[in-house]
């Protein structure tokens, strides 16, 4: 059937034109519905989306010939059907998302529209206006991403549509002879005034929609690094939990943090492991999205991440995590002209059969994180198992200072008084940390070691044995000093001294550290008496230290205590305080405080020394 037009009366043509509106709108509504869920790659999956963006193409076609047929077959309300007609399958064009393919197809309707209200196509009028429309059409998917949302680009465009539609309309489209200047002028004033109500009616529901979103964004995105919240994390953790019980599917938590990361802030500054953060985070969500679309990356604290793994069990989950693991390894973070190496320390667990809630999985994985960092940092404990799958490194990557509590049994909560710092050495081959000496460390590397372990400290009041070519040396005398100084340095420290030197040079040692606030005690534990006995008119020391040995033999340890007895005598006879290291047993505390009157302890019966991982 011909298309044709019938003049109206003005008041007729606002009542349709209200009437296109309310109709309009709906469409819109639902529209935008659709658009959504075929643009919104974080709700759907692929092919969900394709077949949205499919659906879009299908309701402007089938609206659009339905009312291009009801106005075929109208009396009165035939501009009305037309306009709207028209608009529905314009309108599609200015889409932003879709790509050239989607476009085609939509121009075709357009095109295919104009040809219907303009055939037979004859005349050079008419063969312009056609040419025109093809070029308009090439226009609009040039600028098809600014026409949505300018109003100035828009009014534009739709007024170039309007003259081109409604100017060339030939005479067979036109019912009563004389009345084809109305009929122009009323389509083109509908087209125009549709197109622009339209626009306000979608802005301000893109609007509506953009700013949602960015107040969703907030509280489900850390602003920072664009992870996803804690927030969201309690949430969509929980629902994968429940999901997993029901389904009976395996679920894979992984807690990780970044090693040393209060170092780096406290060494480069802030804005450093802002970028450290960031870079972790970007690295951690490009590895598990080519894994799976399904794995989730949270930012649950300050350098802390969890890693959420839908449908995979460990075996499937340890590769993906060691591949995150390595990538974050294998990058090193430029800042300023520095290099900052960065590592992560991961703790791993699944959902089993005893599980009540996904706290039970995050706090198996929470605990085996702190065992990667027990033991050294830098690598992957699955339900408490460490995995030796560090990198071969240089032998200072296997150097760490270990803490142990100083107690005063003399208070009624035995509180801890100090922490005495210990190095150790972890052998690869053993898997075991070992005691180690100082001397065999450069001293630039034993300041590194010492400041990573003080800044991880809750409590910065330190105790740091130190043997003598260390204590002597000039150049630890003045970088002690300058630590005591700084700002990253402890509230107090306190140097072990573990061997006597030559009377003056010891001295000389003494007043260099008295003047940087720096006490120094001696460690007496193999002290020969000719050596002390120098020091018997005049000392330097802030304190003496003896430490039981590690035998379990009744005579060894009852000769010790003998000695430490001795030794609290000289201590009491200077007014010095003395701590007695090596407690094992409650019957040795209990012999310290009645026997030898001594309230200064450390020892394993308190707490074995491990890596200094609070902070």
């Amino acid at each position: 059937m011909t298309a044709t037009f019938s003049a109206l009366p003005y008041w007729l043509w606002g009542i349709e034109l209200g009437i296109a509106a309310f109709f309009m709108f709906g469409f819109l509504t639902v529209y935008l519905n659709m658009t959504r869920r075929a643009f919104d790659t974080e709700n759907d999956s692929a092919a969900h989306r394709l077949l949205w963006r499919v659906g879009l193409v299908v309701l402007t076609f089938v609206t659009g010939i339905a009312l291009n047929i009801q106005g075929d077959f109208s009396e009165t309300n035939s501009l009305m059907y037309y306009s709207l007609a028209v608009f529905v399958f314009v309108f599609p064009l200015t889409d932003e998302e879709i790509n050239f393919v989607e476009y085609a197809i939509r121009a075709v309707g357009v095109v295919g529209i104009g040809l219907a209200h303009h055939m037979p196509v004859m005349g050079a009028v008419r063969t312009f206006g056609f040419a025109a429309l093809l070029a308009w059409v090439v226009v609009v998917y040039l600028f098809h991403k600014r026409v949505r949302h300018k109003l100035l680009i828009n009014l534009v465009m739709s007024v170039i549509y309007a003259s081109l539609f409604w100017l060339t309309l030939p005479p067979t489209a036109i019912k009563a002879a004389g009345t084809q200047g109305r009929i122009e002028t009323q389509g083109m004033m509908m087209y125009i005034i549709i197109s622009t109500g339209v626009f306000v009616f979608w802005n301000s529901l893109w609007a509506n929609r953009q700013r949602t979103q960015h107040y969703a964004k907030i509280a489900s995105f850390d602003a920072l690094t664009h992870a996803k919240s804690f927030s969201l994390y309690q949430h969509e953790a929980a629902t994968m939990f429940a999901d997993a019980r029901v389904r009976q599917s395996p679920f894979t938590m992984v807690e990780l943090d970044v090693d040393h990361f209060k170092i780096v802030n406290d060494q480069y500054g802030h804005l450093a492991g802002n970028k450290i953060l960031i870079q972790v985070a970007t690295t951690l969500k490009t590895c598990l999205k080519q894994a799976s679309a399904q794995y989730q990356v949270y930012r649950t604290g300050g350098e802390e991440f969890t890693l959420a793994l839908p449908n995979t069990d460990l075996t499937q989950a340890l590769p993906i995590v060691t591949q995150c693991w390595q990538s974050v390894r294998k990058q090193v973070c430029h800042y300023e002209d520095q290099a900052i190496q960065v590592t992560i320390s991961m703790g791993v667990s699944q959902v089993q059969t005893a599980d009540k809630s996904v706290e039970d999985v995050y706090k198996r994985a929470d605990d085996s994180l702190y065992v990667s960092k027990r033991n050294g940092r830098d690598t992957i404990t699955v339900d408490g198992q460490t995995r030796q799958v560090k990198l071969k490194a240089g032998i200072n990557d296997n150097y760490a200072f270990f803490v142990q509590g100083v107690y005063d049994d003399e208070t009624a909560d035995q509180a801890r008084i100090r922490n005495e710092l210990t190095l150790y050495h972890h052998d690869n081959q053993t898997n075991q940390w070992e005691p180690a000496p100082a001397t065999e460390l450069s001293v630039e590397r034993l300041f590194q070691l010492i400041r990573e372990a003080v800044v991880n400290l809750v409590l910065q009041l330190v105790q740091l044995p130190i043997p003598q070519a260390r204590f002597l040396d000039a150049k630890v005398i003045d970088k002690l000093s300058q630590f005591m100084r700084s700002s990253d340095g402890p509230e107090t420290l306190t140097l072990v001294l573990m061997q006597l030197p030559d009377k003056s040079a010891l001295q000389a040692a003494v007043h260099a550290y008295h003047l940087a606030g720096i006490d120094v005690i001696l460690d007496v534990t193999s002290c020969e008496k000719q050596a002390f006995a120098q020091l018997q008119e005049s000392h330097p020391f802030d304190g003496l230290k003896y430490t039981l040995p590690a035998t379990e033999g009744m005579t060894n340890r009852a000769k010790a205590l003998l000695s430490a007895q001795a030794w609290y005598v000289q201590a009491l006879e200077w007014a010095i305080p003395i701590i007695i290291g090596g407690i094992k047993t409650k019957s040795e505390v209990d012999w310290a405080q009645s026997q030898a009157k001594i309230h200064l302890l450390i020892g394993d019966y308190y707490e074995t020394a491990e890596l200094p991982i609070i902070g």
